[in-house]
C-alpha cells in the first residue's frame, strides 16, 4: 500500500509542475465529480440507461402542466411549491415529445444531484472549504436508504437546494474569517440569486438550513445579515414554504396529539430512531434485521453507543474548524428536519407502524445520514493523519465503526418496472412507449400509467398527442 500511495503522490506532484495551476485545479475537480457520478450511476445503472417517469412526475407535475399551463407554477403539492419540478414539467409539455419526458426528467435529476458537488469544488478552489471536505463525497454517493431518492425528479428537491445551502454556509464562514467576500461579480451574484429563488420555492430545506444560519450569524455580528442581498432575499422568501406547509395546510391531528401518540408508544419510537437515524450510520438495511430483534434495553444501548460515537466525532472535527458553530447549526437544522418529518407524517394520519419501515420517508432522513456519516469519516481521517492520534482509542473505535459499516452496507436499489394488476390478480408489466404507441391509435386521450399503483398516471391533451404521433410514430 505504501509504494502505491507514494507513486500516486509522485504522479500528482508531476502533474502540478507540468500544468498551469488553474488548469490543474479544474482537471482535479472535473475528475472527482466524474468519479462520483460514475459511482452513483453504478448503484443502479438501469435507472439511467432505461429512464422511466416516477410517481408524482405524471399525476401531479405533468398533469397540472398540461391542464393549467403556466398556472401550474402557482400550485402547491403537500404544502410545497416544487418549483423546480414544475418548471421541468412545463418545459417538457411545451417543447418535447412525450417520448422524451423520462429522459428529460432524468437529466434534471442528474443535474440536481451534481450541482452540490460543483458548488463544493468551487468553494474549495476559492479557499472557503479545505480539501478535506472532499471526504464528504463518499456518503453523498453511497448513502443508504436511497431507493426513494435515487435519480427521480420528485425527490430532486433534496439535492437541488443543497448547493445553495453550501454556498450560504461558505459565505458566512468567509465573513466570519475577516477576509474579503469572494462572490462579488454582478453576473455571478445574479445567477446565484436565481438559483436561490428556485431553491427557495422548490422545497422546505433551504428555509430549514439557512434561516437558523443567518439568525445565529446576525446575533453574533449584532446586526441583521441583509448583505449580500442575493443570499438574504431567497432565504426570506423561503419562509413561505414553512408558512404554506405548516400554517396553511389542515391535518387531521394537531402537533400535541401527534406527540402524544408517539409518547404512548415508546418502543415504536425507539424503532423509528433505530431505523431512520441509527442504522443508516451502520450500513443501512442489514443492521435493522439484527437490531430490531433485540430486547428494548439492548437496542437502546446500541443507539446510545452510536450517538456517543457521533458526539465524539463532532468534537474531533470541531477542534480543527475555524468556525465550529457552522457545524453545530447544520446539526441543529438536521435534527429539526428529522423530528418535524416524524410529526408532520403523524399529523397527516400515517400509520405509526408504517413510519418505521426502511426507506419510508427516506428523503427526510437523507440529510441526517449524509451529515453524520460525513462527520464520522472526517473525524477518522483527521485522527489517522496525525501520528499522535493514530492509535488513540477514538481512532480505533472509528476504525471498527468503518469496518462494520462497510461489511453491513446494503445497496437497496430496485428496478423500477411498471406493473398492472388485473381483476384476477395477475401482474403484467407495462411499457411507457407501448402506452404512447397505443395512444396514437385512438382519438380520445387515454390513461398513461407510469408507476405502480392506481394514482400514478396522466393524460395527454390533443396538442401533446399531435406532437407525439407526428414526430415519433
Amino acid at each position: 500500500m505504501a509504494p502505491l500511495l507514494q507513486k500516486i503522490q509522485q504522479f500528482r506532484q508531476s502533474a502540478e509542475q507540468r500544468l498551469p495551476p488553474r488548469l490543474h485545479g479544474f482537471l482535479v475537480s472535473a475528475a472527482l465529480i466524474g468519479l462520483c457520478a460514475l459511482g452513483y450511476h453504478l448503484r443502479r445503472p438501469s435507472t439511467s440507461l432505461q429512464p422511466v417517469l416516477y410517481a408524482e412526475d405524471g399525476s401531479i407535475f405533468l398533469q397540472q402542466a398540461i391542464d393549467l399551463g403556466a398556472g401550474s407554477l402557482l400550485q402547491l403539492y403537500a404544502g410545497y411549491s416544487h418549483l423546480l419540478q414544475r418548471i421541468t414539467a412545463l418545459t417538457a409539455v411545451n417543447l418535447l415529445s412525450p417520448l422524451d419526458y423520462p429522459g428529460f426528467f432524468l437529466l434534471v435529476a442528474w443535474l440536481s444531484w451534481l450541482l452540490p458537488l460543483v458548488c463544493t469544488e468551487a468553494l474549495i478552489k476559492e479557499g472557503v472549504f479545505g480539501r478535506l471536505m472532499r471526504v464528504t463525497y463518499i456518503p453523498y454517493v453511497y448513502y443508504p436508504y436511497a431507493e426513494e431518492t435515487y435519480l427521480n425528479l420528485p425527490n430532486a428537491y433534496i439535492f437541488f437546494p443543497l448547493g445553495f445551502i453550501l454556498i450560504a454556509f461558505g459565505v458566512v464562514a468567509q465573513q466570519g474569517s475577516g477576509r474579503p467576500e469572494i462572490l462579488r461579480h454582478p453576473a455571478l451574484n445574479g445567477l446565484l440569486f436565481l438559483y436561490g429563488l428556485v431553491a427557495a420555492f422548490t422545497g422546505p430545506f433551504l428555509a430549514i438550513y439557512t434561516i437558523p444560519l443567518l439568525i445565529f450569524h446576525g446575533l453574533r455580528r449584532r446586526r441583521l445579515p441583509i448583505r449580500p442581498l442575493w443570499l438574504s432575499l431567497p432565504v426570506l422568501l423561503s419562509c413561505l414554504q414553512i408558512f404554506f406547509s405548516q400554517l396553511q395546510t389542515t391535518y387531521p391531528l394537531s402537533t400535541a396529539q401527534a406527540v402524544g401518540k408517539w409518547l404512548a408508544r415508546p418502543a415504536l419510537l425507539l424503532d423509528w430512531f433505530t431505523v431512520h437515524l441509527n442504522c443508516p450510520l451502520l450500513g443501512g438495511h442489514t443492521p435493522t434485521w439484527y437490531l430490531r430483534d433485540l430486547p428494548n434495553p439492548q437496542q437502546l444501548a446500541v443507539v446510545v453507543v452510536v450517538l456517543g460515537l457521533v458526539l465524539q466525532a463532532v468534537r474531533v472535527v470541531t477542534r480543527r474548524m475555524g468556525q465550529p458553530g457552522l457545524l453545530y447549526r447544520a446539526i441543529f437544522s438536521t435534527l429539526v428536519l428529522s423530528c418535524s418529518s416524524l410529526l408532520v407524517a403523524t399529523r397527516r394520519g400515517v400509520e405509526l407502524k408504517a413510519m418505521v419501515v426502511e426507506d419510508a420517508g427516506g428523503r427526510f432522513f437523507y440529510w441526517n445520514t449524509v451529515l453524520f456519516l460525513s462527520v464520522l469519516l472526517l473525524a477518522f481521517v483527521c485522527l489517522v493523519r496525525e501520528q499522535r492520534t493514530r492509535n488513540s482509542p477514538m481512532a480505533r473505535a472509528l476504525a471498527i465503526w468503518l469496518v462494520l459499516t462497510i461489511v453491513f452496507y446494503h445497496n437497496n436499489m430496485v428496478i423500477r418496472h411498471i406493473t398492472e394488476v388485473s381483476a384476477t390478480g395477475q401482474k403484467t408489466r407495462i411499457f411507457y412507449e407501448d402506452r404512447l404507441r397505443a395512444q396514437c391509435g385512438r382519438a380520445d386521450p387515454m390513461t398513461i400509467t407510469i408507476y405502480g399503483g392506481p394514482a400514478w398516471n396522466f393524460q395527454l391533451n390533443q396538442r401533446q398527442i399531435d406532437r407525439l404521433c407526428a414526430d415519433s410514430f
